[in-house]
């Protein structure tokens, strides 16, 4: 009898365990997610084609304030990675209130939650990614 109730307490104990477990991976979906620099080019194309996999997570970049003008004239910037041995980039539309006190290009550290906007570009609908930014900071 006392075996049996070690038994169930046990399993009991493990089930909690369990359920404690699942319940920290599901927070940590919302956790920082911190890229390196030497894979922000691959991880910003990744995103691109599997959008599913990381929208409506919080990250953490280093990269090129890059700017580039919308269909209306209006500045937009992204944080912009090069492809290794190659002029090609890929940069995230950033959703930021005021980049005064930055340049063009500036190397920057940039944190926020990644999302999916439906617009146009050159008269056509897209979509396309935008980190919602929390924090933006130049480095030097």
């Amino acid at each position: 009898m006392m075996n049996m109730k070690k038994r169930i307490l046990a399993a009991a104990l493990c089930g909690m365990l369990l359920c404690a477990c699942g319940k920290k991976k599901e927070e940590s979906s919302s956790e920082m997610q911190y890229i390196k620099t030497a894979v922000l080019y691959d991880t910003i194309t990744d995103m691109y084609e599997n959008p599913d996999q990381y929208l409506n997570k919080t990250y953490h970049m280093v990269g090129t304030l890059y700017p580039s003008k919308d269909d209306d004239g209006n500045v937009l910037y992204s944080i912009y990675a090069q492809q290794p041995g190659s002029d090609h980039g890929i940069g995230v539309e950033l959703d930021w209130s005021d980049f005064s006190g930055f340049s063009d290009y500036d190397k920057v550290t940039v944190e926020g939650k990644l999302e999916q906007e439906h617009g146009q570009y050159q008269g056509e609908k897209i979509d396309y990614l935008v980190l919602r930014v929390s924090l933006l900071e130049k480095r030097e």
